[in-house]
């Protein structure tokens, strides 16, 4: 089974959808009984005495992504964590640690008597705060583009912006203003997918290329969800979870191996400074 080693990518829409879940089937309705940080930096855009003032005895209705943000739906406001590199959520007891205690940032006593930890050995992570009526605004959220997924983005707006943005088409799907989610593992993989080359410009993809960029955005991204993203060195989505998508790869982590249409090797390079696996013979 391959690994991804750290370094070689973060969590991207498909793990943080994986976390959502599994934090799904255990939060709606427990109440936030009392909390504790451990990391000041953690609490970002919030006071953390305000911060803690907004979601203690709050009742958790749910858990959701928008790309690689994490929304904790409160009754009256949106707890909203970015895991960056390697943040990680976890529901246990009191005296269970599920990853290493000393990479515990942040804790919640919940109604049940269990505990909602964030551990995050990078120290990279941020999580705010924000009424349910400004938080798109306050947060960012709404500068971020549509998550590739359920026939998004538009062809229409896909088209315009990669004429507008006029870039190689790697960094523009990085781009998370353009769209959401989307990481360096699944972007190899869309263009290999869609038969573009990572250093082609926007503007000059034609009507066909853009329909299959999102087509296959679509359709890897549905796949890696249905098998809880792909498994990093040291990233599980959650206790016991682990992702099968890094099993689907075609290109990514596959350096002069042979492609599995072509069979020339295939090809790493460096765009936007990352690490980029093609096929010079199927991306054009």
């Amino acid at each position: 089974m391959t690994r991804i080693k750290v370094g070689e990518a973060m969590p991207e829409l498909p793990e943080v959808r994986t976390v959502a879940n599994e934090l799904n089937k255990i939060l709606p309705g427990l109440r936030i009984v009392s909390g504790e940080n451990f990391m000041p930096k953690l609490i970002w855009r919030n006071k953390e005495s305000d911060f803690f003032d907004k979601v203690l005895d709050q009742k958790i209705i749910s858990v959701q992504n928008y790309g690689k943000y994490l929304i904790f739906n409160l009754e009256n406001f949106k707890m909203i964590s970015h895991l960056r590199m390697e943040g990680k959520w976890s529901v246990s007891s009191k005296d269970k640690y599920v990853y290493n205690e000393k990479h515990l940032r942040i804790e919640f006593e919940l109604s049940n008597n269990q505990w909602l930890r964030y551990y995050d050995s990078r120290k990279f992570g941020t999580l705010e705060v924000w009424d349910n009526k400004s938080y798109l605004k306050e947060s960012g959220i709404s500068k971020l583009g549509p998550e590739p997924l359920n026939n998004n983005p538009s062809f229409e707006y896909l088209k315009k912006a990669a004429i507008k943005k006029n870039v190689k088409v790697k960094p523009f799907l990085l781009d998370q203003k353009v769209v959401c989610g989307i990481g360096n593992i699944y972007v190899n993989e869309i263009l290999f997918a869609a038969k573009v080359a990572p250093d082609r410009i926007t503007k000059t993809l034609d009507d066909k290329e853009i329909k299959n960029i999102i087509k296959f955005s679509n359709l890897i991204l549905t796949k890696a969800i249905e098998l809880k993203g792909s498994s990093i060195h040291s990233y599980k989505s959650g206790e016991n979870v682990e992702g099968q998508f890094q099993n689907e790869l075609k290109v990514h982590l596959r350096e002069n191996k042979p492609c599995f249409e072509c069979k020339k090797p295939i090809i790493k390079t460096q765009i936007g400074g990352r690490g980029t696996y093609f096929c010079v013979e199927c991306q054009k």
